[in-house]
């Protein structure tokens, strides 16, 4: 499923509440799901670890980054100052992204992942967050439904290993909806899986549920980061604080 990958020199429905539990040997996620001015840059050095909300990514984008902002305009953001890890579409033209991992203390590994389109010019067309786009006038996802009506269709159960998340979640769990059946044929698939909408142990935030996004667009794809970065804050009073709000809400 991997692109080429880059640097910063390259070229140019649901809502829920996700908390902490203590288990005999680890602590673990709880998530209960009720189931525009061009600007070039930013006018400070970007940094993802200031973003605690997803929501607050996407707002970012929205803000710094109208359609028709130029590709290295993101690249500068992201790669440059952020340090992700620029990987190119392997099958689609003007089609990137740019990953960035965070080990939130041992318990899940926090996954963004930016996307975006670019014209033959090298301008935006679209940008996503973990695969949701940002702009109604951009393309948009595409529908599982269809995909699953080609006649070849399969419905599959994907485990995506998270290792460095030893005391917490060590693998994610998604569904694939693939057209042709094939995981290595990747145009034509989309996914549904849960996961967290704040990058903090101590407050989780609601349950985000993505539904037909491209896995490999999403916090599930299988491509690695050059790099895991350090949680941000205290992981011991972090923690300590998540097991309390969970006592609290029991």
């Amino acid at each position: 499923m991997s692109g080429t990958r880059g640097s910063a020199n390259a070229a140019g429905r649901g809502r829920g509440f996700c908390r902490l539990l203590t288990a005999p040997l680890s602590l673990i996620w709880l998530c209960s799901a009720n189931i525009s001015a061009v600007k070039a840059e930013p006018s400070k050095s970007f940094r993802y670890e200031s973003f605690v909300d997803f929501d607050e990514m996407k707002h970012f984008l929205e803000k710094e980054f109208p359609l028709g902002s130029p590709r290295e305009a993101l690249r500068h953001t992201f790669v440059g100052d952020g340090k992700a890890t620029l990987i190119t579409h392997p099958s689609q033209a003007g089609v990137e992204k740019y990953i960035y991992d965070i080990n939130l203390c041992r318990y899940y590994i926090w996954r963004w992942n930016i996307s975006a389109d670019y014209d033959a010019g090298g301008r935006l067309l679209q940008s996503y967050v973990n695969g949701e786009p940002i702009f109604p006038s951009g393309p948009q996802k595409k529908d599982g439904r269809v995909l699953g009506a080609s006649g070849h269709a399969s419905i599959l159960k994907v485990k995506r290993p998270r290792p460095e998340a030893d005391l917490g979640e060590k693998e994610l769990t998604f569904l694939v909806i693939d057209a042709d059946s094939n995981l290595k044929t990747i145009d034509d698939q989309v996914l549904t899986g849960g996961g967290p909408t704040k990058t903090s142990i101590a407050m989780p935030g609601k349950l985000h549920m993505y539904s037909d996004v491209e896995p490999w667009r999403s916090i599930f794809d299988f491509d690695s980061a050059d790099h895991i970065a350090p949680y941000p804050g205290d992981c011991a009073i972090d923690v300590a604080i998540g097991q309390q709000a969970a006592t609290k809400s029991k």
